[in-house]
């Protein structure tokens, strides 16, 4: 027969309500009780049901993760968003739990999506995969007490939550850095988004390490491919500036990039350097190959969803910290080195 939790409370000599405070790791029992439990556990052969345990708990061993509203920027087009999104399936199926996707054109059917999945049962909490200031999304979760953890910034400073990301000023600065190793000091910092608390971090980064370099730093460049007035701006500060090198927010965003320089007469790298962020496969889809950062988005969905777990299973430890996760540099062809004198 089968071990059970009275068994292990009888070898003990505590109660069987003690054992159970010991499975739920409660802050109220003292180590010494603990490791008593525990070593009877292991003498014992006793394997938790742990899906007995959730259903008296309310639990569904399912978690929801939040895509941004697809109406806009074009944003869930983004590779990121699949690669984070398998991160997470991969290590919650390593767990026995269940993924759950929510998503919506705009904040309010996004919001109906959450509360239809949360109020049926179907998740005990979620991951948000953006952080933009003011989200009705997030304000929404927290006002209504559902634990959730974010993937990005904490923008909001009455907010608390569980924050997962690199570090974005240090990234912004280290890009500087890289170029500057490589004579660049006419730098442009563009974006297609300037919502996200990651753009801004980004960009101060850049700003900062600029002035400090002695070089001049420029305000961020808007570039949107459907929008005619961003592309003649961003030639034309490209002209004025006589611009080396540019920082662009992602690799997407970079190849857009890379192909109007191309077509107004640019050559990558030779006339112009760029270099960008995420280290994703469209990195490597055409010459010259993108330098980008990786921003290491396997760790960020596994430990998102790690940390939710934790605040799911045990509410009364629930921590309000961000978590980083360190970026390194990929170096491929997109970025020239005028350190180097050609013959």
């Amino acid at each position: 027969m089968a071990v059970t939790i009275k068994d292990v409370a009888k070898a003990v000599g505590v109660s069987p309500s003690t054992v159970s405070r010991v499975l739920s790791n409660k802050s109220s029992i003292s180590d010494q009780t603990k490791q008593k439990v525990l070593s009877a556990m292991k003498e014992l052969g006793y394997v938790p049901n742990v899906s007995a345990q959730n259903l008296v708990r309310g639990l569904t061993d399912s978690v929801g993760v939040i895509f941004p509203p697809m109406a806009k920027d074009g944003r869930i087009e983004q590779q990121f968003y699949m690669q984070i999104l398998s991160a997470i399936n991969s290590e919650a199926k390593s767990k026995g739990i269940t993924v759950a996707i929510a998503t919506g054109q705009t904040n309010d059917e996004l919001i109906d999506n959450v509360a239809l999945m949360y109020n049926q049962r179907r998740v005990d909490g979620f991951i948000l995969l953006y952080s933009v200031i003011n989200d009705p999304v997030k304000r929404y979760l927290s006002q209504n007490h559902i634990t959730y953890s974010v993937v990005g910034s904490p923008v909001d400073q009455n907010t608390a939550a569980l924050y997962i990301d690199t570090d974005n000023q240090l990234l912004g600065a280290n890009m500087v850095d890289h170029l500057f190793s490589k004579g660049h000091q006419r730098i442009l910092f563009v974006t297609d988004k300037t919502s996200e608390g990651f753009v801004e971090q980004r960009y101060t980064g850049y700003f900062l390490q600029m002035r400090k370099l002695g070089a001049i730093p420029h305000e961020a460049v808007l570039f949107n491919r459907k929008d005619p007035e961003t592309l003649d701006a961003f030639y034309e500060k490209l002209i004025n500036t006589k611009t080396t090198a540019v920082i662009v927010i992602e690799d997407i965003l970079a190849l857009r990039v890379m192909q109007y320089c191309q077509l107004v007469g640019y050559q990558v790298p030779d006339d112009i350097s760029i270099l960008s962020i995420n280290n994703s496969d469209f990195a490597e889809i055409i010459h010259p190959y993108l330098s980008s950062y990786d921003v290491s988005i396997e760790d960020l969905g596994r430990i998102a969803l790690n940390e939710l777990v934790k605040q799911i299973r045990d509410p009364d430890q629930k921590r309000y910290v961000k978590i980083m996760v360190p970026h390194h540099l990929v170096a491929r062809e997109s970025v020239r080195d005028l350190t180097k004198i050609d013959y």
